[in-house]
């Protein structure tokens, strides 16, 4: 897996000066211990510029879903990153170091010494030895596992397909129509099928569960311009779930000064490429057209 090291970004300088948000950063805090990230294990939508309400949606559920796998592999605790997701320039990544550990271990094979440190004493070569007599016995739990989000996920995508947003209150069109656990059990299958697929595949429940997420962020769009809280219907993809439903709440105008903000921002994370995996803070470059 090469990984680019951290370096001075490149980025336009509104993106160095951008004030501090963070419900929306421009980039994530490092992880003390386990500094690298990858973006692999992400296929579409995922893998595109998330909007702040979309960070806002699936950040912990996707870090619900990788501890799921974690811990369903019974690997070790004291291996376990503190930091499981980021988002970079828009971008979201996962941690590369607890990554390469689950997927070494759900498939057997001898994980990549540059992200997972091999063992030096013979507590630790024990304690690895441990850990792969445990990941072989827990592989049809970790089958299992995702056999029954699948179901669950196919049970839950036709009931929010029901949903009417025209007939949802404000409040509800705020939270959205899935929860985190709910959300949990859509990404969890993809996730799983990106342990064995060196590009993952697009998801196709995930996109249409994120499509009624985001026919409800456009009737709650269309609410909030009525009530001139928003300047337009679309400005309420820059804002997150708490903010939407304060926004519902206050009807505050400084919502709008918000999202045209962000929306600024994320235009300009649009131009920037960034590598797939990479140590620290990556070092963004403007795609080339």
């Amino acid at each position: 897996m090469p990984l680019e090291l951290a370096g001075t970004p490149t980025a336009p300088a509104l993106l160095s000066d951008s004030p501090l948000d963070p419900a929306y950063p421009v980039v994530t805090p490092l992880d003390p211990v386990y500094p690298a990230q990858t973006r692999a294990p992400l296929g579409h939508p995922l893998d595109e510029i998330a909007t702040p309400a979309l960070w806002s949606r699936v950040a912990a559920p996707l870090e619900r879903a990788l501890v799921q796998l974690w811990e369903t592999l019974r690997l070790r605790a004291d291996a376990r990153p503190t930091l499981w997701v980021a988002i970079h320039y828009g971008r979201i990544a996962v941690n590369a170091h607890a990554w390469e550990r689950v997927r070494a271990r759900a498939s057997g094979d001898e994980p990549d010494p540059g992200l997972v440190e091999p063992a030096q004493s013979l507590g630790a070569q024990l304690a690895d030895r441990m850990e792969q007599w445990r990941a072989r016995f827990a592989r049809r739990s970790l089958s299992e596992r995702v056999a029954r989000a699948e179901r669950e996920r196919g049970v839950l995508l036709r009931r929010v397909e029901e949903l009417e947003p025209a007939d949802l209150d404000a409040g509800e069109l705020a939270r959205g129509p899935l929860d985190e656990r709910c959300l949990c059990e859509i990404l969890l299958p993809g996730l799983a099928r990106s342990l064995g697929e060196p590009v993952p595949e697009a998801d196709s429940t995930l996109r249409a569960a994120l499509l009624v997420e985001e026919r409800c962020t456009l009737e709650l769009g269309e609410r909030l311009t009525t009530r001139r809280v928003l300047a337009s219907p679309g400005q309420v993809v820059y804002l997150t779930v708490p903010e939407r439903i304060r926004a519902v709440l206050e009807g505050a105008s400084h919502w709008a000064e918000l999202a045209a903000l962000r929306q600024e921002r994320v235009e300009q994370f649009v131009k920037l490429d960034l590598p797939r995996d990479f140590f620290g803070r990556p070092r963004p470059d403007a795609e080339r057209a």
